[in-house]
């Protein structure tokens, strides 16, 4: 990956030189993100043995409660990463997150799980709206989709590394290791909490020292970086009226991040209960599926993307998710319903792919079709809206389905219905790219 040329007056710190070493570096934060933040999936049936918590209280610390803690902080940060150092804004929020993932091994109760999770949560927002609006500055639009398709390879690493390491660390912290832990008053899954939280404070570190804040690069002709920081009213109207698709877009990666949020914080659990797999073993089997679907999408992603000019960026991207999506529709009805674990697990790497294709994409339309200094509002809307209604509704329904019409059921019902929603709007907004298009041309 290279840059694009920068201004004469441009800032040439480490950052506009080793472009790919940004990327990797805020890759790895947001792969541990996420492997904080998914690590509940493989812990869910020893922390309802230890608190006695119900499965709908399982739904909402994976779900509702994490995920508006996130979408709400993100509201307040986004005006953070449109004029503050970005930089350090990151540093700080990895290292508050990693400290608080460590908090959860100390929770002996429902709420202070709760609480400590809402400290990761909070800390999480920031990350993606300022490393995406980094991107931008450091890279043109045809490689900002490169750039970008590598850093959401983060959720399905990070994903991944959750089942896999905390099977793992699960085991290795059970037999004569529990009792150790017992007599200290812990328990194995409140040392795989402070095992897997610690590392992010390394990685806070390296951003502090090792990158430096970007030159902001403005597109937009009606936009400079002296300018008075645009109005919340700006943006809106920038995102609902003069870019049409917007509308559509966020809804559909709504409905996509809902089939996400709910298979990453039920499957594993569904393995255990419904083919009677000890955690270690659904680390093993789900982990690498979920991991090689995933960065196979992002890959795919990248491939189709890549050969477009930064004229058609937008229109492709968007047509190139609808595809992917359409195809996750089958595959996500039919992978809560088979009756052997091979085929779930084969099926649940098929949706990671699909899926991932789309999530590599997302962030791209609003790279390059909003000015700078509105992209980390406009990213952080994105997200807030993600989280609060995907990462609230996905996994807080099958865990309320769960115990009503069964945990299998529950998945293919919101899953299939959410991977079908997305399709549709997906298909709305490329058709309502193309219409303006040729609105210009006449």
């Amino acid at each position: 990956m290279s840059a694009h040329p920068l201004p004469a007056h441009a800032d040439t710190s480490l950052d506009a030189r080793h472009p790919t070493y940004i990327v990797l570096l805020f890759f790895v934060c947001f792969a541990f993100s996420y492997l904080d933040r998914q690590i509940v999936s493989i812990l869910v049936q020893p922390i309802k043995l230890t608190l006695g918590i119900t499965d709908t209280q399982i739904g909402l610390l994976q779900g509702f409660s994490f995920t508006m803690c996130y979408a709400t902080a993100g509201v307040f940060v986004a005006r953070l990463v449109d004029r503050a150092n970005r930089v350090r804004l990151i540093a700080a929020c990895v290292a508050i997150w990693a400290v608080s993932t460590a908090v959860c091994g100390f929770a002996t109760s429902f709420t202070e799980l709760l609480l400590a999770r809402a400290g990761t949560a909070i800390a999480e927002a920031a990350l993606s709206p300022a490393a995406l609006s980094i991107f931008s500055d450091i890279f043109p639009p045809r490689k900002v989709t490169r750039a970008s398709s590598v850093f959401m390879l983060g959720p399905y690493i990070g994903g991944g590394l959750a089942l896999f390491g905390g099977g793992m660390l699960l085991s290795a912290t059970g037999g004569g290791m529990s009792a150790r832990l017992a007599a200290h008053g812990f328990a194995p899954w409140q040392a795989v909490f402070v095992l897997v939280g610690l590392p992010g404070l390394v990685l806070a570190a390296l951003v502090a020292f090792t990158v430096r804040e970007p030159a902001r690069h403005e597109a937009d002709e009606r936009m400079h970086a002296g300018d008075a920081l645009p109005s919340l009213r700006e943006v809106l109207v920038e995102l609902f009226v003069r870019n049409r698709f917007c509308a559509p877009y966020f809804a559909a990666y709504v409905a996509l991040i809902t089939l996400f949020y709910s298979h990453a914080a039920w499957f594993p659990t569904l393995l255990m209960r419904h083919f009677h797999l000890a955690p270690s073993e659904v680390g093993k089997m789900a982990a690498p599926a979920y991991m090689i679907g995933g960065m196979m999408g992002v890959a795919a992603a990248g491939v189709l993307a890549a050969r477009v000019t930064d004229e058609h960026t937008l229109r492709k991207v968007l047509a190139i998710s609808t595809g992917a999506v359409a195809a996750l529709v089958p595959a996500a009805i039919a992978m809560p319903l088979v009756v052997h674990s091979t085929f779930a697990i084969v099926l649940y790497g098929l949706c990671a792919l699909a899926a991932s294709i789309a999530m590599a994409l997302a962030p791209v339309p609003l790279q390059i079709a909003v000015p700078n200094r509105m992209r980390g509002r406009s990213i952080a809307l994105l997200v807030f809206m993600t989280n609060a209604i995907s990462g609230g509704i996905g996994p807080l329904a099958v865990g309320y389905l769960n115990e009503r019409v069964g945990g299998a059921h529950a998945l293919a019902i919101v899953g299939g219905s959410a991977a079908l929603a997305s399709a549709l709007l997906y298909a709305l907004a490329t058709a309502r790219i193309s219409a303006a298009r040729k609105e210009a041309r006449s």
